[in-house]
């Protein structure tokens, strides 16, 4: 043993083992990195959100009453249209509160609540100042003039809408299935008064600026019309289901685009899957899960028992571009942290060893480096979606905090893991001095 000087203490080391100075480096690397991570996505998306001053306050009624213990949302309009949402619920009396908002005219606030399975959403609120502003918003069951007015098209009823939007490097490739049945035994041919066109049995209104329409299925070609407004079918449509399909293109130029999804019959289930890798989707409908769809994985968001004459909206915004430039910055730091202080590191002691043929069966071989590369960056990408879900207001907050302890009881696990195996292998080490 040949003693030797490191960080001022004269320590005795074998010279034949030198990856026990890897291996100490590498863990205290480790342990930098894992710390630094959970306190960059813990308290970085934090900075930067300046309090305000504002104040929204109100009553959600039902049939004259407050409506108790319900769950709400305040949707927030910013600059460029970004939406925020900040969830919220009523008291006993049906009465809310919200605090601490941004004030101006840059900002647009809306309060929503969720029943029945239709959204109802207040008149728009801007604050100017520190005085709060009062929202009284009424739901209830539609009045026995709404539902007469609907009776002309009752016998038309979209069972499902389906809507897939894949983004381009200039434009939006959007499809659309639509499964329509009349319940009449007779075809169907809307009264001109309420179409405006002598003939015309169906109407699928499109998003502002569409082009590039493309061939539209199960429905007969030559009393198919398309404008600016949408689809028209002017023929009689016979009794029983219709699958309609058709694609079309929208324009985009990287940059925020608000996509409205306009209704003129009523419709049992509206899904709409966003590709997400690339766009970043916020809705009035609600959001249900990831899925994957080779070779794409979409943002399901989705609407139940919607009424006609409704409508829903979808923003997008590039996915590089969607988080802050904080949030871009927190997540850059913390893989560059990860591959300083685990990959780096660790395939330092594999190649020092291979160098010096002293590898055994306890040595870090290739594939466990791939091992701990992969467990490290699913874990941090991972906290990363989950905070960008919180932030938009996909999941509350309880929620979020029972997926993030989970991600942190993985992260310990790891460590774990990764210090039972350096302790193994410093025992074997000094197996190997004491020879």
């Amino acid at each position: 043993m040949i003693p030797q000087i490191y960080g001022g203490c004269r320590q005795p080391v074998c010279p034949s083992c030198p990856d026990r100075v890897y291996a100490l480096t590498t863990w205290r690397l480790f342990l930098v990195g894992l710390l630094c991570s959970v306190l960059v996505t813990g308290w970085l998306p934090r900075l930067g959100r300046a309090e305000g001053i504002g104040r929204i306050r109100g009553v959600i009624q039902r049939e004259g009453q407050g409506f108790a213990e319900q769950r709400i949302m305040l949707i927030r309009f910013g600059p460029n249209q970004e939406v925020q949402r900040f969830p919220g619920q009523t008291d006993a009396e049906g009465r809310f509160l919200f605090e601490n908002l941004e004030t101006g005219a840059a900002f647009t606030y809306f309060v929503g609540i969720r029943y029945k399975e239709q959204l109802h959403r207040s008149e728009p609120v801007v604050l100017q100042g520190e005085d709060p502003v009062e929202v009284v918003l009424a739901v209830g069951e539609p009045s026995t003039q709404e539902a007469k007015g609907g009776d002309e098209q009752s016998k038309l009823r979209i069972m499902n809408h389906l809507m897939v939007i894949v983004g381009r490097d200039r434009h939006l490739e959007v499809r659309e299935v639509v499964r329509i049945v009349n319940t009449g035994t007779t075809p169907y041919t809307a009264e001109p008064s309420h179409s405006g066109v002598p003939g015309m049995s169906l109407h699928l209104p499109l998003p502002q600026g569409h082009y590039n329409m493309g061939q539209v299925q199960a429905l007969a070609a030559e009393s198919i019309r398309v404008d600016a407004s949408g689809l028209s079918y002017i023929a009689p449509l016979a009794p029983g289901e219709h699958q309609v399909v058709y694609t079309y293109n929208l324009p985009w130029h990287d940059e925020l685009a608000t996509i409205l999804i306009e209704r003129t019959l009523g419709t049992s289930t509206l899904d709409v899957l966003v590709e997400d890798a690339h766009l970043h989707t916020t809705s009035d409908l609600q959001f249900r899960e990831r899925v994957s769809i080779y070779p794409h994985v979409f943002a399901h968001f989705r609407g139940m028992n919607l009424e006609a004459h409704s409508r829903s909206w979808i923003q997008l915004t590039p996915r590089q571009t969607s988080a802050s430039l904080l949030h871009m910055g927190a997540y850059g730091l913390i893989i560059g942290i990860t591959l300083l202080g685990v990959v780096l590191p660790l395939h330092n002691v594999w190649h020092e060893r291979v160098q010096q043929g002293q590898r055994d069966s306890g040595a870090l071989k290739p594939k466990q480096i791939q091992d701990v590369k992969g467990a490290g960056r699913d874990l941090l990408r991972g906290m990363a979606r989950l905070d960008d879900a919180h932030n938009d207001g996909i999941i509350d907050e309880v929620t979020y905090q029972q997926r993030r302890q989970a991600y942190k009881d993985q992260l310990v696990e790891l460590v774990e893991q990764w210090q039972r195996s350096q302790a193994g292998q410093e025992a074997r080490d000094e197996r190997r001095g004491e020879m």
